[in-house]
C-alpha cells in the first residue's frame, strides 16, 4: 500500500444510504385515517423516490413507524433509544397540551445538537395553535382532510432537508477538526519559525516594530553581533502574506546566522543570500533586503538596500540623509548577473539609522489615504527634540513613529505587514555590554590539537580564508568566548601576509589624498592577478581545566621585509597604518617575527 501524503485531505462528503426511515408520529386516532396512512404507505412505496434522500439509486428504503398514544409515551420513546433518534416527527397539533411551545422546547431539548424536522398535523379549527407551533420552531404542517400525495410531498421535503442538515453537520465537525489540526501545526511551525528567524540577540541599541497581519508573515528582522565587535541587520521583505512569504524566512535566516558567526564578510553573505534563495524559491518570489553592518569601533555604517523604500539615517541635528535602494531584490538574479554596491556613512554617537518595509509607507487610513514618504520623514525629524543620550534605554524615537502611524490608521483594517528598525549608533564599550557573551566553558580534562591551513593563489583570488580559519577555532568550545579577539588575530595576521607579503602593497598609500580608496582599488586588482605564491596558517591549541594557550603561525611565500627597521620606525609616528600590530600586541601574550619577515608568530592565553 502506497503512504498516504500528510495534510489536511477535504472531500465532498455524500450521506449514508438511507435505509430505514425513523417516524415517530403522534396523532389522534381520527387522524390516523386513511388519509394519513396512505401517505405514510406511499413514502415507502416505489412510487416515492426515496433515493433523492439516499442519493443512491436502488437501495431499499423502508419507513419504521412508532405511532405514540400521548406525549410523555413520545418523550419515553425519545429518551429510549438516543443513539437511533427518528428521521422526522409527526405531531398532531392537539396532543402537545395548552403551551404549545413549552412542548416543543422540550422536544428540542432532547435532539441535542441533532436536527429533526417537526411536521405538525391539525384541522382547520387548530390554525391558531398551528400558527403558535410554527413560531416556536416547527419546520411545516398538514392541514387534514388534504391528498394523500400532498402529505407524502411535505413528509418528503423534510426528510430531505433533514438529509441535508446532517450533511451539513458532518461538514462542519470535519472542517472543525481540520482547522484544529492546522492552528496545532501552525503553532509548532510558528515555535520553529521564530527560533530559527527571530533568533537575534537583544541589543538595547537594536529596536523594532513588526506588525503582521497573518501567524506567519513575510517580514523579517535579523540582527547579530560579529566576531570583529561589529552589528550585523538585515531586514527583508518577502513577496505575498501569510506562509507563503514566510516560507523563504527559515533559509534565509540560518544562512545569515551561520555566516555571521563565522565572521564573513557582509558583500560574501549577501551573495550566498541571494544564491540559496535563487534556486530555493519558485518564480515570482523574492526578497526585497536592506543589509547594514555598523562598525562602532570606527564610526561606520556599510549599507546596501535592494528594493526596500529609501531608509534612512537621522542625525542628532535632525539632517536626514536618505538610503536609496541600488540593486534588484535577493533571489531574482543568478550569481553571474549579481553585483553589489553598498554605501559607507560615517556615524557619531547618537545618530540612528531607520529601516523599514513598504507596509509602513503603503497603509492607509479611513478615507483612502496612504502614509507616505512625507508623514514619515516629519515624524522621524521630530524624534530628535525629545531625543536623550541614554541609549540603552531610550526608546522614544521609534515608539513615537509607531503612535503617529496607529493614529493616522485608525480603525482601518491593513493590507499588508508593517516592519520598522531602529538602531542608534554608541561607543563600542557600550556595545559590547548590551549582549551576554557565550557563557564561559571550562574545560574538564587537557586538551591538545594542532592544525594546518595552506591556502594558493587559486584559492586567495576568491576566498577569504579567515571565515574557514576562525570556524575551526570555533568549533572548540573553550574558544568561542574570545571570538571577537580571535577574529582581530586571524584578520590581521591574514591580511599583511596577503598585502605585504603577496601583493607587495606599500602602507604609505594610505597617506595620500583618498589614499584608501587607491589602496584597496590597487589589492582589489593586484589580487586577480595572483598566479603563484601561498598562505599557511599553524595553530596549535593546549588547555587544561583552568588556563590555555593559543599559538597562531602566519607564513607567506613573500620576500619579506626588515622587521625590526619598521618596528623602530613606527615609534613615535602618528601615521594611518601599521595600527593593527599594535592592537595585536595589547591581546596577545606575545607577538613576534621571524626568518625574513614573512613568518609571524603570536600567542593568545588565558
Amino acid at each position: 500500500m502506497m503512504a498516504q501524503e500528510p495534510g489536511i485531505v477535504m472531500s465532498a462528503i455524500e450521506p449514508m444510504p438511507v435505509k430505514c426511515l425513523r417516524l415517530i408520529s403522534l396523532l389522534k386516532p381520527e387522524q390516523r385515517d386513511h388519509h394519513m396512512q396512505r401517505a405514510l404507505d406511499l413514502l415507502q412505496s416505489e412510487k416515492c423516490d426515496i433515493s433523492s434522500i439516499s442519493r443512491e439509486r436502488g437501495v431499499a428504503t423502508t419507513v419504521d413507524h412508532v405511532s405514540c398514544q400521548d406525549f410523555a409515551m413520545l418523550q419515553s420513546e425519545l429518551q429510549v433509544l438516543p443513539d437511533a433518534l427518528p428521521n422526522l416527527l409527526l405531531l398532531s397539533v392537539a396532543l402537545l397540551g395548552e403551551n404549545v411551545s413549552a412542548a416543543l422546547a422540550a422536544l428540542r431539548e432532547a435532539f441535542q445538537e441533532r436536527y429533526i424536522p417537526i411536521v405538525i398535523v391539525g384541522e382547520e379549527s387548530d390554525a391558531a395553535q398551528i400558527g403558535s407551533a410554527m413560531e416556536s420552531g416547527a419546520n411545516d404542517f398538514v392541514m387534514l382532510p388534504t391528498d394523500p400525495k400532498l402529505i407524502k410531498s411535505k413528509l418528503q421535503a423534510q426528510l430531505k432537508v433533514g438529509s441535508m442538515h446532517a450533511i451539513m453537520s458532518q461538514q462542519h465537525r470535519e472542517i472543525s477538526n481540520n482547522h484544529q489540526h492546522i492552528l496545532r501545526e501552525q503553532q509548532m511551525a510558528k515555535e520553529v519559525f521564530n527560533k530559527v528567524a527571530h533568533d537575534s540577540a537583544e541589543l538595547a541599541n537594536v529596536r523594532h516594530w513588526l506588525s503582521p497581519i497573518a501567524v506567519f508573515n513575510g517580514d523579517i528582522l535579523l540582527a547579530t553581533p560579529t566576531p570583529s565587535g561589529s552589528l550585523l541587520v538585515l531586514m527583508g521583505d518577502f513577496t505575498g502574506h501569510g506562509l507563503g512569504a514566510a516560507i523563504g524566512t527559515i533559509p534565509l535566516a540560518s544562512t545569515f546566522y551561520g555566516m555571521a558567526s563565522k565572521g564573513f564578510a557582509m558583500y560574501d553573505i549577501i551573495t550566498e543570500l541571494n544564491s540559496k534563495l535563487h534556486a530555493l524559491l519558485p518564480t515570482g518570489v523574492f526578497c526585497c533586503a536592506c543589509v547594514a553592518q555598523i562598525n562602532f569601533q570606527d564610526g561606520v555604517a556599510e549599507v546596501w538596500n535592494a528594493g526596500l523604500p529609501d531608509c534612512y539615517i537621522l542625525r542628532q541635528n535632525s539632517e536626514l540623509l536618505e538610503i536609496n535602494s541600488s540593486a534588484l531584490a535577493l533571489g531574482i538574479m543568478g550569481s553571474d548577473a549579481f553585483a553589489i554596491e553598498s554605501k559607507r556613512y560615517n556615524l557619531e554617537q547618537g545618530d540612528r539609522i531607520y529601516l523599514l518595509s513598504d507596509g509602513l509607507l503603503e497603509t492607509e487610513n479611513t478615507a483612502g489615504e496612504q502614509y507616505g514618504e512625507l508623514r514619515l520623514q516629519k515624524a522621524l525629524t521630530s524624534t530628535t527634540q525629545n531625543h536623550v543620550q541614554a541609549p540603552a534605554q531610550n526608546a522614544a524615537g521609534l515608539e513615537s513613529i509607531k503612535q503617529d502611524v496607529l493614529e493616522f490608521i485608525g480603525e482601518h483594517c491593513r493590507a499588508d505587514d508593517i516592519s520598522l528598525v531602529e538602531i542608534e549608533m554608541v561607543s563600542a564599550e557600550q556595545f559590547e555590554s548590551f549582549y551576554d557573551k557565550t557563557t564561559k566553558h571550562k574545560v574538564q580534562q587537557p586538551v591538545s590539537w594542532s592544525l594546518q591551513y595552506e591556502f594558493r593563489a587559486e584559492s586567495l583570488r576568491h576566498q577569504d580564508p579567515v571565515p574557514l580559519v576562525l570556524h575551526s577555532l570555533l568549533e572548540e568550545p573553550n574558544l568561542r568566548q574570545y571570538s571577537g579577539q580571535l577574529f582581530s588575530i586571524i584578520s590581521e595576521l591574514y591580511n599583511n601576509a596577503l598585502d605585504h607579503g603577496l601583493l607587495q602593497l606599500s602602507s604609505s598609500i594610505k597617506q595620500q589624498e583618498q589614499g584608501f580608496a587607491r589602496y584597496y582599488d590597487m589589492r582589489q586588482r593586484r589580487l586577480q592577478e595572483l598566479d603563484s605564491g601561498n598562505v599557511r596558517f599553524e595553530l596549535d591549541y593546549r588547555a587544561t581545566s583552568d588556563s590555555g594557550a593559543l599559538t597562531v603561525e602566519v607564513i607567506d611565500s613573500g620576500p619579506g621585509f626588515d622587521y625590526k627597521a619598521k618596528q623602530s620606525a613606527d615609534k613615535g609616528g602618528d601615521v594611518l597604518h601599521g595600527r593593527g600590530i599594535a592592537l595585536l600586541r595589547t591581546i596577545c601574550r606575545k607577538v613576534e617575527y621571524q626568518g625574513s619577515g614573512n613568518h609571524v608568530r603570536v600567542e593568545y592565553g588565558w
